[in-house]
């Protein structure tokens, strides 16, 4: 428990709040495609450094997890602070295909280190005045904060972009300044010291680490509580970065980039905010199909932006399929909470880098099979494969259903 002088509960969460906004505010997104090709980095390239860039986070995930559960969790954060500002530094002085990896691959570290981590402080935190039934809430109420600051960025990235002559390192020491403050924020929050794990008896680091992933995994209803959001995460990150491809392919003014994308974080904001209203109204279930039904009409509103007799159509079409990966935050959002209540506190940490591991695997490959699908066959291709492979999405519901009914009370995942 905290002591009488340590921070209350209720103002770390705000600290917390205005953190993720700082971490989000990253005014580089909506133009990124346009950076790194001023850089000497093809399109192509583009989705194969997006997949490199899942790929260290994915090895990251484990390690990071469990440190924080072992060690400090807040200690996790303040490191993936420290590297989101570094990342930040060296891509603004990069150039070329291998420079940009270093600095991409230093941010998928930043993001392993605050994937699992951040979710798990926020909950145990919420346990210190026993508050964690209202963490879809309070996780909906920080995550609102992080999509605000993602829309605010995306509406004056492209203005800077423009105002500096398409000059980017602008636009990556502003991100890193934001990324600074937060790393400040943190160093002020408490500590969680009545989480920590203990060291396990004639068992090393590694393989305690390596036994709470693979009993993770073991278990079917954490299994599927992760493979589902996963594959839908994978679905909806590739189809936002096609929404920049889209633009570009139906000749839509460059100005118009940020207003797009922060059509993507407004609706993100509503995502967010509302995930814990539509889920008790609506259900598990059925808040699950909602999510696939949108993300279908995002994937078909990309061949309408292609095909369209008329640029106020193609307007529409673009401004629908930039809004629709946003349902991935609600869907996060819901599939999480499940996770949480399932889980002891000890290995949160951990468990939720599995999650994310799993994750950025998925997202590493359907990125890299995009390159692909992308230089060889072109956009239309690349759609009709998206919009058939949700298929698996059904498919991956279908044995995630029967654990849908209920949330149990925390129990060991062995």
């Amino acid at each position: 428990m905290s002591t009488k002088h340590e921070m209350s509960v209720p103002t770390a969460v705000r600290i917390l709040r205005i953190s993720q906004f700082c971490q989000e505010f990253m005014p580089i997104i909506p133009i990124i495609i346009l950076i790194y090709t001023h850089k000497g980095i093809t399109v192509g390239d583009f989705f194969l450094i997006q997949g490199i860039f899942r790929l260290a986070a994915f090895l990251f995930e484990i390690p990071s997890g469990y440190l924080s559960d072992r060690f400090s969790r807040r200690h996790v954060l303040i490191l993936g602070a420290i590297i989101h500002v570094v990342a930040c530094a060296e891509l603004a002085l990069a150039y070329g295909f291998w420079q940009i990896i270093l600095g991409e691959a230093l941010f998928g570290i930043a993001g392993a280190l605050f994937s699992g981590t951040f979710e798990a402080y926020t909950y145990d935190l919420l346990k210190r005045n026993h508050t964690q039934k209202h963490f879809l809430k309070e996780m909906g109420s920080i995550s609102t904060w992080a999509a605000t600051a993602s829309f605010i960025a995306t509406i004056i990235g492209p203005q800077i972009y423009q105002f500096t002559g398409g000059n980017g390192p602008p636009l990556f020491w502003i991100t890193g300044g934001f990324g600074l403050l937060q790393t400040i924020l943190l160093f002020m929050v408490p500590e969680l010291t009545e989480v920590v794990r203990k060291k396990q008896k004639n068992k090393s680091a590694f393989m305690d680490a390596i036994g709470i992933t693979y009993n993770t995994m073991k278990n079917p209803k954490l299994r599927n509580l992760i493979i589902f959001p996963a594959l839908f995460a994978a679905f909806t990150i590739t189809l936002f970065w096609m929404v920049q491809t889209i633009m570009g392919l139906s000749h839509i003014p460059v100005w118009l980039f940020g207003f797009y994308v922060g059509f993507n974080h407004f609706a993100r904001i509503f995502s967010a905010k509302y995930a814990y209203k539509v889920c008790n109204k609506f259900g598990e279930m059925t808040t699950s199909m909602l999510s696939i039904l949108t993300l279908t009409i995002g994937i078909t509103m990309g061949f309408v932006a292609l095909y369209a007799p008329n640029m106020t159509i193609v307007y529409i079409a673009i401004a629908i399929m930039a809004c629709t990966p946003a349902i991935q935050k609600m869907n996060s959002l819901q599939y999480n909470t499940l996770i949480h209540h399932d889980i002891e506190s000890n290995e949160r940490g951990t468990v939720l880098s599995t999650r994310a591991m799993v994750s950025t695997l998925l997202g590493a490959a359907m990125l890299s099979v995009t390159k692909y699908l992308y230089d060889y066959f072109g956009a239309e291709i690349t759609l009709l494969t998206l919009l058939f492979a949700t298929v698996l999405l059904m498919i991956s519901l279908k044995q995630t259903r029967k654990y849908l009914c209920c949330i149990k009370q925390p129990q060991k995942t062995k």
